[in-house]
């Protein structure tokens, strides 16, 4: 049913990849929502855990989609090929759900929002398991209402599912680091708003298990991807140099320079064919989206991240 009492269906979309007790959790909280049309699709990306069977047998209403290869963040895209709800929530396996409301408020705010409000960004803060600490992580921002925003955090955001078909999902060549940053860029390129609303919260529990090369490899080389894709000549000409030049550096502290030069060979090589034909855009939030990412590589912005590093 799609609709009940006025209540559009809102689907949630979780990917897994072996991480059975965090999903349970996460998958609990969704279930203590108070909106009363809810969906939840899990999409495993070929765990080797007890997640499936766990699934099958704890949470039968919930409609679990197999994977036979790790997918990463594309596994979230064929959850939204599954889904029947008219807003969309994604949500990271090791994400909760803290109150009860999270999908009433975001499903009222595109409800009373513009009709090509297509992303509603919650405020995602990074949980250390500790129930005392939740009010702290509160306290950290004490706004309330709309923020237009250029992008999102992949652990807790919603969509309006007819504007995430027009532009389509993540991009199944950007494997899992970045994707979400892809994402963003097509909705930006579309005109269509992003709105923050830093009162909606959800709790991020980060993996303790230190990235290995393979995860760096992909995280350097999607955003080589990224600015070659996206940005304009004049500003990979005006980021890239320090980017590269960032990276060199990070892989020497991570002990890692081959993986470096893979990711160098790779990022600049030949493009996949989704992302041979550059997307670009005029528009200020789209431009500015760009630039944030590449300041965050400046020589600047560089030297306060080693320096914090090494204090460490």
């Amino acid at each position: 049913m799609e609709k009940c009492c006025n209540n559009p269906l809102a689907t949630v979309v979780i990917t897994n990849y072996n991480r059975c007790s965090d999903l349970q959790a996460a998958i609990k909280s969704v279930k203590d929502q108070d909106y009363p049309n809810v969906e939840i699709v899990v999409v495993d990306n070929a765990s080797n855990d007890n997640s499936r069977m766990v699934i099958m047998e704890g949470f039968p209403d919930v409609r679990l989609i197999t994977l036979n290869e790790n997918l990463g963040m594309y596994g979230y895209s064929v959850g939204f090929q599954h889904a029947k709800g008219e807003f969309v929530f994604q949500m990271d396996n090791d994400s909760l759900m803290p109150d009860r409301n999270v999908l009433s408020q975001v499903v009222k705010r595109f409800k009373e929002g513009p009709s090509d409000l297509g992303v509603i960004a919650t405020r995602v803060e990074e949980y250390n398991g500790d129930v005392n600490s939740i009010d702290k992580l509160r306290s950290l921002d004490d706004r309330c209402g709309q923020v237009n925003s250029r992008g999102f955090h992949s652990g807790g955001v919603g969509f309006r599912r007819s504007l995430l078909d027009r532009v389509g999902y993540y991009n199944q060549d950007v494997f899992l680091y970045g994707s979400e940053l892809f994402l963003q860029m097509k909705f930006l390129a579309a005109g269509l708003r992003v709105f923050y609303y830093p009162e909606i919260l959800i709790l991020h529990k980060s993996s303790v298990i230190a990235r290995s090369t393979n995860g760096i490899y992909y995280e350097l080389r999607n955003r080589y991807w990224f600015m070659r894709h996206f940005a304009s000549r004049a500003q990979q000409r005006r980021f890239l140099p320090t980017m590269i030049l960032h990276d060199a550096f990070y892989s020497i502290y991570r002990k890692c320079p081959v993986t470096f030069i893979r990711s160098l060979r790779d990022g600049f090589g030949r493009l996949p064919q989704s992302l041979r034909i550059p997307l670009r855009s005029r528009d200020p939030k789209f431009i500015s989206k760009i630039d944030e990412v590449g300041f965050h590589f400046s020589l600047e912005k560089s030297k306060t991240r080693l320096v914090n590093s090494l204090k460490k």
